[in-house]
């Protein structure tokens, strides 16, 4: 079956706009930050590694995928974590949203069978 121009420009621009998102997640955490205590924080490095992760997947090597699938992991489970100690608030439901739809678009399965996935686009185009 062959992918329409409009299927592939809905794609693309998922495609696009998803790691657009993911990189303003990560970076906001930087912009928001008080600089002034100078330490290193966990918060850090989770966002840090969403900055390599998409970095790595926008230049479409295979480990950027894998990466951004663990950081989706981990951002599900600290959100499980922080309602477990009674600390959930209505944007933690957003967070395991974006966090569920990280791992999965990112997983083996989507790349095959989902065209608007992120990288699902790029499998069903002809060239």
């Amino acid at each position: 079956m062959e992918t329409s121009q409009r299927d592939a420009l809905l794609g693309t621009i998922t495609w696009w706009g998803f790691h657009a998102l993911l990189i303003w997640m990560g970076a906001w955490h930087f912009f928001s930050r008080d600089l002034t205590d100078g330490g290193l924080f966990v918060s850090d490095l989770f966002a840090g590694a969403l900055l390599v992760a998409t970095a790595l997947s926008l230049l479409r090597i295979s480990v950027g995928c894998h990466l951004l699938r663990f950081v989706a992991l981990t951002g599900i489970l600290l959100v499980v974590y922080h309602a477990w100690n009674g600390k959930a608030e209505w944007g933690n439901l957003t967070d395991v949203a974006i966090w569920a739809y990280t791992f999965y678009s990112f997983g083996p399965s989507s790349w095959k069978y989902s065209l608007y996935t992120p990288l699902g686009i790029f499998g069903k185009l002809k060239t």
